[in-house]
């Protein structure tokens, strides 16, 4: 199963212009009739290149996902957010990381880059596309999301007309990744 490291992270070779240019260059790299898997902007991400791209795309798995991070939060909160990762860097960043993933994370991240994105991920608003996305959609969600709350999966699930949600115990990603393989293997029946 490919993954793909977002601009700025990782050793991620893919430019970054704005998230639907990212989201064109990404679904065109993707072998056709593929299972999109997104976690967090990730799954944003996925949305947008279902979106784009409605034949190209078999299904989609989204993780702690949102059509509008931004509306979940408020403004204040979003610009503390800011600050903080501008203040205290890599330190701010471990401790958010640590609230959105069970596991160290490993990678490479330029801040600046990251910070462009985050930027135009608290300004996205999908929501109006949902309704047209045709393809079979799984939601996985945490009880206890700190990132992206409940509500945001139960928008998701009400706007998206193919879409089952399933609830488990835990944050932003589950514990057990199991658990995204036995619903990938649902999905891949289809």
């Amino acid at each position: 199963m490919p993954s793909v490291d977002l601009p700025f992270h990782g050793k991620s070779q893919l430019r970054y212009k704005n998230l639907q240019s990212l989201a064109r260059e990404i679904a065109l790299g993707v072998p056709e009739n593929s299972i999109l898997i997104g976690w967090s902007l990730g799954a944003s991400l996925s949305l947008l290149m279902a979106y784009m791209f409605p034949q190209r795309f078999k299904g989609l798995v989204l993780i702690g996902g949102s059509a509008c991070f931004g509306c979940l939060w408020g403004k204040k909160n979003l610009r503390g957010f800011l600050i903080r990762l501008e203040r205290e860097g890599e330190k701010f960043l471990k401790e958010f990381r640590s609230l959105s993933y069970p596991k160290p994370f490993e990678d490479h991240i330029d801040l600046q880059g990251a910070k462009r994105i985050l930027k135009d991920y608290m300004e996205l608003d999908i929501r109006h596309i949902l309704p047209y996305i045709t393809q079979r959609v799984i939601i996985l969600h945490g009880t206890h999301d700190p990132i992206t709350p409940l509500s945001s999966a139960l928008t998701l699930y009400n706007m998206l007309k193919r879409s089952k949600l399933i609830i488990f115990p835990g944050g932003h990603f589950p514990k057990n990744e199991g658990l995204i393989f036995e619903v990938l293997k649902s999905l891949q029946k289809l």
